[in-house]
């Protein structure tokens, strides 16, 4: 499972991504804007987001383009919960966190997204 890190802290974002990979998560990239993540979108499964980035409260809005332009599972990562915009029930860590926490919300994020395309594969076609 390919994962898509967006996060404009870049320790943080290398904190992220050694988490991942002894979770057993390939990184399709690191992005610490919107433009950035938008151009990685399609090569990623999932993605864990900040909410505020250097370009502003665009952690909301990259979720839904990401979601809806690639279909990818999304995991909020945020010191401000409150600013979530989680209609799906996307899973949601609070920073600071532990390794665990963003473990476990990414393989949550992962195992939907399996869900999701083994349901879209399975869907009958008629001709």
């Amino acid at each position: 499972m390919r994962l898509l890190i967006v996060e404009d802290e870049l320790g943080i974002a290398v904190a992220i991504e050694d988490v991942a990979i002894d979770a057993g998560f390939e990184i399709a990239g690191i992005a610490g804007h919107k433009s950035e993540a938008l151009e990685l979108g399609s090569v990623a499964d999932i993605a864990i987001i900040d909410v505020r980035l250097g370009d502003g409260l665009t952690g909301p809005s990259i979720a839904r383009a990401l979601f809806s332009g690639f279909g990818l599972g999304v995991v909020y990562f945020t010191v401000n919960p409150g600013l979530i915009e989680n209609p799906k029930g996307r899973p949601a860590v609070s920073k600071p966190t532990c390794p665990e926490r963003i473990a476990d919300a990414l393989s949550m994020a992962a195992k939907n997204a399996r869900a999701r395309t083994h349901r879209v594969a399975s869907e009958p076609t008629f001709h």
